[in-house]
């Protein structure tokens, strides 16, 4: 049975413009537990009660196909993350600005579940 956490919990980000990682994390305080490699170069954390508290992606402007400048100020986040007894599946929808457009590229990735993460859906969002 999966446990629906129904908090969307609020996230900060800091992207990096020199080495193009863009890391996400929950505003609350959380003690890391574990990280989960999604996809490579597609990081997931989950913190000691086994909840998600942090994405890192690496190569991030090339992964969501738009400018390493585009990154430097999100409009919107938002992240859906489920895990079953086997996999644990991301989906995450970025609003960034493009010649004063938006634009919004979608990130999915999944992986086994190997780490034994219990079942659960929640939801990553900018507040």
């Amino acid at each position: 049975m999966k446990e629906n956490i129904n908090d969307s919990f609020e996230v900060e980000y800091k992207y990096d413009y020199t080495y193009d990682v863009l890391a996400i994390k929950v505003t609350r305080p959380f003690k890391y537990n574990k990280t989960v490699e999604m996809d490579e170069g597609v990081l997931l954390d989950f913190d000691a009660d086994n909840v998600p508290v942090s994405l890192e992606i690496l190569d991030a402007s090339k992964r969501l196909d738009v400018p390493k400048y585009s990154l430097k100020k999100l409009v919107d986040f938002k992240m859906r993350i489920s895990v079953d007894d086997k996999s644990i599946c991301i989906c995450a929808n970025f609003t960034v600005l493009l010649h004063n457009k938006e634009q919004s590229p979608i990130l999915e990735s999944f992986t086994s579940n190997y780490s034994n993460i219990p079942a659960m859906e929640t939801e990553f969002a900018t507040a």
